[in-house]
């Protein structure tokens, strides 16, 4: 007898191949995948309550050690069952509007079930981020970027860059005028619009279909750029530096890139500080969408900002729980290539050795749900993914 321990994500194929009934498939997924959810600050009182509704239902509910004898009056707390399990809670939570309880089966209703990732269409190219896993490449029309600044100041250098980089496979060419590397200055608005629009101008002549994302702050840059041929905007500010942003994204009606930083460029590697690193990460995504959605912008990817406003560690944790930006049914964007935390975990690797590094960190990425790969190394994440995809279809 052979016994294997088989992987959730590929549970179904295995369903099949015993040959279980297609209708049952279902079924049987719901009782066999564990679902967690950590809600914070849960009052005491609906603790108790959703604890014992969870066990009766055959799940169960960590929580503070001091919530049944009531020595705390909130507690956060880790919700442990399958499907099928939150459902039945679900059922008799709709008759319990108190002590939180309303709130926490609002939410439960709202990310139980996974909704299906955004198709946006640029250019005439559908995107669809159910299927695909994308790379933007960066241009960075700069005389001072941590990793190519200077090189493509020249409006023919930044082209055939981006020629190189669409040879190779590039889905996105990312074109960015302003470094935003630790301590950086801001650059002036003419300065700025000086370096960028004559490059795509020069990159929509030659390439009619390849879609291009401006990665500005500022709001005259980002309209500028799209009458001149950009489809994206990525805001590092997630569109709050330049309070008029929301009004071109609107106004144009083009997918945003909304991305988290701890203060400025120039002051966000002073010393930042979390009290909890994820719960803040996806309190502000949940705040920035909602907004957003309000507003009527809803072509969003997610960033989670690596390297702004975080230590070594701090990427290294939101790397590790990347999965968990995906309950916003929003793709997910991850821009680390050659960044200092590389460098600093490979024995303080030089920026122009962080290649391998950087190929591994997005190898992890992408099997945590990254959607959107921004590198400066094209050809390797295309054949990087290839290999991911390949992998992927095989085993199912």
């Amino acid at each position: 007898m052979i016994v294997r321990k088989i992987d959730f994500s590929y549970f179904e194929c295995e369903l099949e191949k015993v040959k279980v009934d297609s209708l049952v498939h279902n079924l049987f997924k719901e009782k066999s995948e564990l679902i967690l959810f950590k809600i914070y600050d849960l009052d005491a009182r609906g603790a108790n309550i959703l604890k014992q509704e969870f066990l009766s239902a055959g799940g169960d509910v960590a929580l503070s050690r001091d919530v049944a004898s009531f020595r705390v009056e909130k507690s956060d707390a880790i919700l442990i069952g399958t499907k099928k399990v939150y459902r039945k809670v679900l059922e008799k939570l709709a008759f319990m509007p108190y002590f939180g309880l309303r709130d926490v089966r609002v939410s439960l209703e709202k990310y139980l079930e996974s909704t299906p990732l955004p198709i946006f269409e640029i250019r005439g190219r559908q995107f669809d981020f159910n299927s695909e896993k994308l790379i933007m490449g960066i241009l960075n029309v700069t005389p001072d970027s941590f990793s190519d600044g200077g090189k493509f100041l020249n409006i023919d250098d930044a082209l055939k860059h981006a020629e190189q980089m669409v040879k190779e496979g590039a889905d996105i060419i990312d074109v960015g005028g302003e470094s935003t590397r630790p301590y950086s200055e801001s650059v002036p608005l003419d300065e700025e619009l000086r370096r960028v629009i004559p490059v795509i101008v020069a990159i929509r002549k030659e390439f009619q279909t390849i879609p291009i994302s401006i990665d500005t702050y500022k709001s005259k840059v980002a309209e500028e750029a799209i009458n001149a041929g950009a489809d994206i905007i990525n805001d590092i500010s997630g569109l709050r530096f330049d309070p008029l942003m929301i009004d071109v994204a609107k106004r144009y009606n083009v997918p945003v890139v909304i991305m988290h930083i701890k203060g400025t460029p120039k002051d966000m590697q002073k010393n930042p500080v979390y009290e909890d690193l994820m719960r803040e990460l996806l309190q502000y995504f949940e705040e920035r969408i909602t907004f957003l959605n309000s507003v009527g912008i809803d072509k969003i990817v997610i960033d989670p900002g690596i390297g702004f406003g975080k230590t070594r560690e701090h990427n290294l944790e939101i790397l590790n729980k990347l999965q968990e930006f995906t309950i916003f049914g929003k793709p997910v964007l991850v821009g680390l290539s050659r960044k200092s935390f590389i460098g600093l975990t490979l024995d303080n690797r030089p920026v122009e050795e962080r290649l391998y590094g950087t190929l591994a960190s997005n190898m992890f990425a992408l099997l945590k749900g990254a959607s959107i790969l921004r590198v400066h190394d094209v050809l390797p994440h295309k054949d990087m993914i290839r290999m991911y995809k390949a992998i992927v279809s095989e085993g199912r």
